[in-house]
């Protein structure tokens, strides 16, 4: 007789998972049994080996040798640590001045330049740093084109309206140059260089090659420098003075200004005021536009590379007095922002800076170029023409003062020194004992300073950007900037002028 026999469900599942892993089992041990077999019976497979004991031997001497490094960069770390910790202020500052040398030397050279070709070839492509403005009639007779380029430089394209030839002044990105000129149409027969620095001169022997295999017709360009500079690919020597001419209408007034170097020169954009007649010399008060380089940067100057204060002051106050507030800039960096961000902490109290420096802040935040300025907007904003003033100057001096009393104290000072009052008052001592501060004790009540006071003047603000940049960062600012940034926005927005003419910054009668 058959008996009925009941299964529990679960134990069913149970049993047949047990299956399941059975028949994986025999599987897999079906593959280890035929897998060398395969491989003898065939070249289905691939041959496999054991890693190579070479192969662990160089990884872990590649380890060793880094660590080896890295412990050797501490310990020079710690020993640097130390020596500065010991080594007197004057001989820290003469060492690194000739470190500079020798990095500037070395920037100088060819190598510099194939480093700066390296660089603008790893740039370009990735968007430039401001959006350049439309095309810009000057002097009635020409059109000026910007080419941003790099991080923050500028080259731009000039060209004669009449004949359609143009010049370059200073295409160090000479490809960004060559499809600028054709894309509106005109033909490059010149370079003009300011000086001799590679991210102005670089491109110079690389555009004039360009341009001798060009399809349309080749080209023999005329390169402008100066010869104290020695740029590399100048074929043509200028002197301050001269009338440089592209085409029929388009004529550069060129005006040496060294100091940021030796052989710096603008180009100054003449109108049709000037009567190009031969005999009549033309004058810097007929100059509608100047090419600037880094004699004046927007809001600032070129550092002192070959010159010095003095240099300087006789550039802006003396070699380009007679340019018009109107004449326009055009310089060869995007540095306004962070140039007048300095302006506004040295004079706290000037509504004029705060509100410019914002106004440019919001355009920034656009990326907006903000060429070109104006010798007007310069002259009321830029602390070297603003050394001119004497009340400024004061200010300026009451503004270190500031700053030395709020600097740090070396660290030594936690073990032994003076105490936080006598310090305070032996840096104010030290402050009004400098070249300005006696000057100004025994100036009269003239608002105009004096040459020497303005040339002390400008030591004082080269002085100063140490001490700024040392608590605000010199490209983003701080919170309270950031604040009253936000504030500003939303006046600009609600009153609806959130459109900024760099050049109109300032109006007539300000300066």
């Amino acid at each position: 007789m058959a008996s009925l026999v009941r299964v529990d469900p679960l134990r069913r599942v149970a049993a047949s998972a047990d299956d399941d892993r059975g028949d994986d089992a025999n599987h897999d041990a079906r593959e280890r049994t035929a897998g060398p077999r395969a491989a003898l019976e065939g070249e289905a497979r691939e041959e496999t080996y054991a890693r190579s004991p070479c192969e662990d031997l160089a990884r872990l001497t590649l380890a060793a040798l880094l660590s080896v490094v890295q412990a050797a960069c501490a310990c020079a770390l710690c020993a640097l640590c130390a020596v500065r910790a010991v080594t007197p202020a004057p001989v820290e500052r003469f060492t690194r001045a000739r470190a500079f040398d020798v990095a500037y030397a070395v920037y100088a050279s060819a190598l510099g330049r194939a480093a700066h070709r390296g660089a603008v070839s790893m740039t370009r492509g990735g968007g430039t740093h401001s959006t350049a403005h439309p095309p810009m009639a000057c002097g009635g007779k020409s059109v000026i084109v910007s080419v941003p380029f790099m991080n923050d430089n500028y080259s731009y394209v000039v060209v004669d309206s009449e004949t359609r030839e143009a010049c370059a002044i200073d295409p160090a990105d000479p490809e960004a140059t060559l499809e600028c000129a054709k894309k509106i149409g005109a033909r490059l027969t010149t370079v003009l260089t300011t000086h001799k620095h590679h991210d102005h001169a670089g491109g110079n022997g690389r555009l004039v090659a360009m341009m001798a295999e060009e399809e349309n017709g080749a080209v023999a360009m005329k390169v402008y420098g100066h010869a104290r500079d020695g740029c590399h690919g100048v074929n043509a020597r200028v002197e301050h003075g001269d009338v440089v001419r592209v085409g029929r209408g388009t004529r550069f007034l060129v005006t040496h200004v060294p100091c940021h170097t030796r052989g710096h020169v603008v180009y100054g954009l003449l109108g049709q005021e000037y009567e190009d007649d031969g005999e009549t010399a033309p004058s810097l008060a007929d100059v509608k536009a100047m090419f600037t380089g880094d004699a004046i940067i927007n809001g600032g100057v070129g550092a002192f590379f070959h010159g010095d204060a003095k240099d300087c002051y006789e550039n802006l106050h003396e070699r380009l007095a007679d340019v018009s507030d109107d004449c326009l800039v055009f310089s060869g960096h995007e540095y306004m922002e962070t140039n007048l961000r300095f302006a506004k902490a040295i004079d706290v109290a000037d509504e004029i800076t705060a509100n410019c420096f914002f106004a440019i802040l919001l355009h920034r935040h656009k990326r907006a170029s903000t060429m070109p300025s104006s010798f007007r907007v310069e002259r009321r904003l830029n602390p070297f023409f603003r050394c001119r003033d004497r009340e400024y100057l004061r200010t300026l001096v009451e503004t270190k003062k500031e700053f030395a009393k709020a600097k740090q104290r070396p660290w030594w000072h936690r073990y032994f020194g003076p105490d936080a009052k006598t310090l305070a008052e032996r840096r104010e001592r030290e402050v009004e004992n400098g070249a300005l501060a006696r000057l100004l004790a025994s100036a009269n009540h003239e608002l105009a300073a004096t040459k020497e006071e303005a040339v002390a003047g400008m030591n004082m603000v080269i002085n100063l950007m140490s001490d700024v940049f040392a608590v605000i960062d010199a490209r983003n600012g701080d919170d309270e900037e950031r604040r009253v940034f936000v504030q500003y926005a939303k006046h600009a927005a609600a009153s609806g002028h959130t459109r900024v003419v760099v050049s109109q910054l300032i109006a007539p009668g300000l300066v």
